[in-house]
């Protein structure tokens, strides 16, 4: 295991990007447009030095370039500015980190624990596994890809959304070969918890130990309306490996006046699996981490890792966005709680989780969580500009109102009775790409979906930074401190509605004269 920049793995590095498919569970819109999406379609402009040649060059290679972003309704907070497709997802809860990046000689999948989040890419300890599969090479995890995206374009209606549509075309003709890795979902018949039982026994040779790191695990309240999902788990591994030695790790923060360590874990689990099993033992992650620099960097565990070590030197772990619940392990297409993707990897490379500490269960407190246990309703099916009109299509049994629809920090339509149809005539789409939905006690953020989008020519695509000698000849005369004046000069130019022909009769003279002074320095 070593450090990853995650922005270095999306960066193009030279490769010509042709699609990509960003499945999330928290989106931070102006993260992902001024650093992923810029390193992705090869965008070098500093959005802080020139921002409006920076969201030109991003609306023009947006034209060329499909991208489409999942993520979960419940997490999104609007604040796109891009003509980009994005889908919120609201009958389950939305939990992958899987990024898929498709260039012209290979796909890049990267499947990760960290959400599109500055807490995910910037401030969490996250695990991180990627792998690029390449056309004239076989590889194990096209049809496992394949069958999750096939999965969503039927789940959520997303047949004609072009990235998935480029993404599945490459996959299909990938030489698919048995092997590892994997990649398994929660889109499938048999659960993640299933599926993992059913591999340890198909390795080869004896299990000596398993690691399971998790923030989040079940609660005890789940237990006694389910049962135990750990202690299931291990009754069915020590059946087949009566000696495996089990080690259990979560994140945690000592409290002196305590003298306990603070968690979010089900200590009544823990004392019953401490109880039972004779090999098991707990282990809290402290929140300093050494990175390979030897830097220790405060970083709050968010990384899921489940491994298996063999006593034939072999590993076999599961890494993604899998927390050891009861909605996540459980989860499968006839009983579908969460989406959630992993990578199920054998292997001799082991991953190393940083230092941890031993612990007694005596040791430890719960964190008491006030959580709001009643789901406020997401009541709008989807919102579609067709150029003209917006669209907006309402889940009727489930509106609250009165409510008031905002574009913009703007009201533009008020409720007071349910209807399944909202049509905004002549809809005038500015920078902002979300509606916010207003109620009394909530709000919550709708994607503006766009079909037709090679027909919308937004303000940033209207600007011009094309040189002219006009612009040289002004620019050598003195006329602009610096090129970036230029171009500032240039776009309000640019949207100036006077006759052309009336604007160079005005500026000739003028002209005239910085070229011959031009001429003279």
């Amino acid at each position: 295991m070593k450090y990853t920049d995650f922005f270095e793995l999306v960066d193009n590095g030279g490769n010509k990007p042709i699609a990509a498919v960003f499945m999330t569970y928290g989106f931070d819109a102006g993260l992902f447009e001024h650093h992923i999406l810029p390193a992705f379609l090869g965008i070098v402009d500093d959005p802080n030095e020139n921002e409006l040649r920076f969201r030109n060059q991003i609306a023009l290679r947006l034209k060329e370039v499909p991208i489409l972003v999942i993520s979960d309704a419940n997490q999104f907070n609007g604040g796109r500015t891009f003509l980009y497709d994005h889908i919120v997802v609201d009958t389950e809860t939305f939990h992958p980190k899987c990024y898929l990046l498709l260039y012209k000689e290979f796909l890049r999948v990267i499947i990760s624990s960290a959400n599109i989040t500055k807490s995910g890419l910037c401030y969490n300890a996250e695990l991180v596994w990627h792998y690029d599969t390449y056309l004239d090479e076989e590889a194990t995890l096209s049809n496992d890809i394949n069958e999750i995206l096939s999965f969503l374009q039927t789940k959520y209606n997303i047949h004609d959304v072009q990235a998935i549509k480029e993404i599945i075309k490459y996959l299909k003709q990938v030489n698919r070969i048995e092997g590892f890795p994997k990649v398994i979902s929660t889109c499938a018949k048999e659960s993640i918890f299933t599926r993992i039982i059913e591999e340890i026994k198909k390795c080869k040779g004896i299990c000596k130990s398993m690691t399971i790191v998790s923030p989040f695990f079940e609660n005890d309240k789940e237990k006694a309306m389910e049962g135990s999902l750990l202690v299931s788990f291990f009754n069915e591994l020590i059946e087949i490996y009566p000696d495996v030695k089990i080690k259990i790790c979560f994140p945690a923060s000592f409290n002196d006046l305590e003298n306990k360590y603070m968690v979010n874990a089900p200590i009544g689990i823990f004392q019953e699996l401490d109880n039972k099993f004779k090999n098991i033992n707990f282990f809290v992650v402290p929140k300093e981490w050494e990175r390979e620099d030897e830097e220790a960097v405060p970083r709050t565990l968010h990384g899921k890792l489940i491994m298996v070590e063999f006593d034939n030197g072999y590993n076999l772990y599961l890494t993604g966005s899998v927390n050891f619940t009861n909605n996540a392990m459980r989860s499968k297409i006839s009983k579908l709680n969460n989406i959630e993707v992993g990578v199920l990897n054998y292997t001799k490379s082991k991953l190393f989780i940083p230092d941890c500490t031993k612990v007694a269960v005596s040791k430890l407190k719960v964190i008491e969580k006030d959580i709001d246990e009643n789901k406020k309703p997401y009541f709008v099916e989807s919102a579609i500009f067709d150029g003209v009109d917006l669209t907006i299509k309402f889940k009727e049994d489930q509106m609250i109102l009165p409510c008031e629809i905002k574009y913009s920090d703007h009201v533009i339509f008020k409720l007071i009775k349910k209807q399944d149809e909202l049509i905004i005539n002549k809809f005038s789409l500015e920078k902002s790409q979300d509606i916010e939905i207003v109620c009394n006690d909530y709000s919550f953020f709708v994607p503006i979906l766009i079909p037709n989008k090679d027909e919308i020519i937004t303000e940033d695509l209207k600007l011009n930074f094309e040189f002219d000698m006009k612009d040289i000849i002004d620019y050598l005369a003195g006329r602009y401190r610096s090129l970036i004046e230029l171009e500032r000069m240039k776009r309000l130019s640019s949207q100036m509605k006077a006759d052309s022909n009336l604007s160079i009769n005005i500026y000739f003279r003028q002209n005239l004269q910085r070229f011959y002074k031009a001429l003279s320095s």
